[in-house]
């Protein structure tokens, strides 16, 4: 019974001037509103997509080359998530540049062969080194695993191509717990299985742009109930594009 009445208590809603609801789901809207669906022409491989969902698979870079509309279905908290992200790579960027070991922030990586663009967070200066950092911002739950466990691996396979393209022997990744703030860094070195990895992952890469500029389609990768394919931005286009003319695996990554 008390169990009960203490639900009641909980769940009532404070009555007042404010509907309170329709005024978080007002403010929600302001997250998304930007966000819409827009026709848009890939140059080059992105090193943070081409390591998590979509971005393995060889159907999706050919239809991003060819152009297709990329739709933004994110929900206001993923939105609000990235955003929070954003300012903290800010706050710690400027944080290393007060400290004095900024060499560079926002490095562009650049490569032509296969074309490659995007952009590190920063190179420093530390000792005689000038390593090549990510940073990552996550919640306290994950940032306490992260302390005691290596780091997923797409977080080291956009290292890992930064480094390659860049020509770096160092690298770190740069955690920041969001609740605290607290820091944590893991140096990435250029082991034989991130060098093999690298060498196979750019070789897959040729051979998708390869199959662009032949005009000759992937096949589906993906069954289309599956996870990447629900949560891929240019699902509508590869549902109504050809079947496929070739077999490309998707790309393997690092276990």
């Amino acid at each position: 019974m008390a169990k009960n009445f203490l639900k009641q208590v909980l769940d009532k809603q404070p009555e007042g001037p404010i509907d309170t609801k329709a005024l978080i789901a007002k403010i929600e809207e302001g997250y998304t509103i930007d966000r819409t669906t827009d026709f848009k022409t890939k140059k080059s491989f992105s090193p943070s997509t081409l390591v998590y969902g979509n971005g393995a698979c060889p159907r999706y870079w050919f239809l991003a080359f060819s152009g297709a509309d990329f739709e933004d279905n994110v929900d206001a908290y993923a939105a609000a998530n990235m955003g929070s992200g954003v300012d903290g790579h800010a706050r710690i960027q400027k944080a290393i540049t007060a400290a004095g070991i900024m060499v560079e922030e926002e490095k562009r990586v650049i490569a032509s062969d296969p074309p490659i663009f995007g952009f590190a967070d920063a190179v420093i200066q530390w000792g005689e080194e000038q390593p090549v950092v990510e940073i990552k911002t996550m919640r306290e739950e994950s940032f306490a695993y992260r302390k005691h466990a290596k780091p997923p691996n797409y977080h080291l396979m956009q290292l890992i191509i930064y480094m390659k393209v860049l020509g770096r022997k160092l690298g770190v990744l740069l955690y920041e717990n969001k609740n605290s703030h607290e820091l944590h860094a893991i140096t990435v070195e250029p082991e034989p299985e991130y060098i093999a990895w690298a060498d196979y992952a750019f070789d897959w890469m040729r051979t998708v742009r390869k199959a662009w500029e032949d005009k000759t389609i992937p096949k589906k990768t993906y069954r289309a109930n599956s996870k990447v394919c629900k949560t891929c931005p240019i699902q509508k286009a590869c549902a109504s594009a050809e079947k496929g003319d070739i077999k490309i695996s998707p790309l393997e990554y690092l276990e």
